[in-house]
């Protein structure tokens, strides 16, 4: 199957509700986003004070507690999964969904999670979770490639910072 074959193919295949979820990075870089703006709008207060002029390129090491694979990460980035995301009152259930989905993230350490498994965690029915994540709506602006084995979705919807894996 040629690459533009694999890519159509892919575009034809719906997530469902057990499909696994996480959020892409990556894409923010792809797409030459300043996403260092998106976290620092998640940080803990603490942190939004210390920390509000930091770039988004200020790398750290990062030490996977699993793996212990050490990897350079953005420091905005490893701040708020290493400390705002574990704080009691990170996740506000009056929050906007989109807020709450990625903020489940951040607090996971960005592990795949399905609709099911979001729902279950804040409350919400697992149909909206999907229909939010794969919905036309473009938040952040249209993904313009993308990459083997990964379908880029949005800031929940298409396009930017949720993706799920389809291969």
């Amino acid at each position: 199957m040629s690459e533009s074959s694999a890519d159509r193919a892919r575009m034809l295949v719906r997530p469902t509700l057990a499909t696994q979820f996480r959020i892409d990075f990556e894409w923010w870089e792809r797409a030459d986003r300043d996403w260092a703006v998106l976290l620092r709008s998640h940080l803990c207060p603490e942190h939004q004070a210390s920390l509000g002029e930091l770039g988004a390129d200020a790398l750290v090491d990062h030490v996977d507690p699993e793996t212990a694979e050490v990897s350079r990460v953005p420091g905005l980035q490893h701040t708020l999964m290493t400390h705002c995301a574990l704080q009691p009152d990170y996740i506000n259930p009056q929050g906007s969904l989109v807020d709450l989905v990625f903020r489940v993230f951040m607090a996971n350490g960005n592990a795949p999670l399905s609709c099911q498994e979001l729902g279950q965690q804040l409350g919400r029915p697992a149909e909206t979770i999907l229909r939010t994540l794969t919905g036309p709506r473009v938040y952040r602006g249209p993904s313009r490639s993308l990459p083997r084995q990964v379908c880029t979705l949005g800031r929940l919807g298409r396009g930017g910072i949720v993706t799920w894996v389809t291969g």
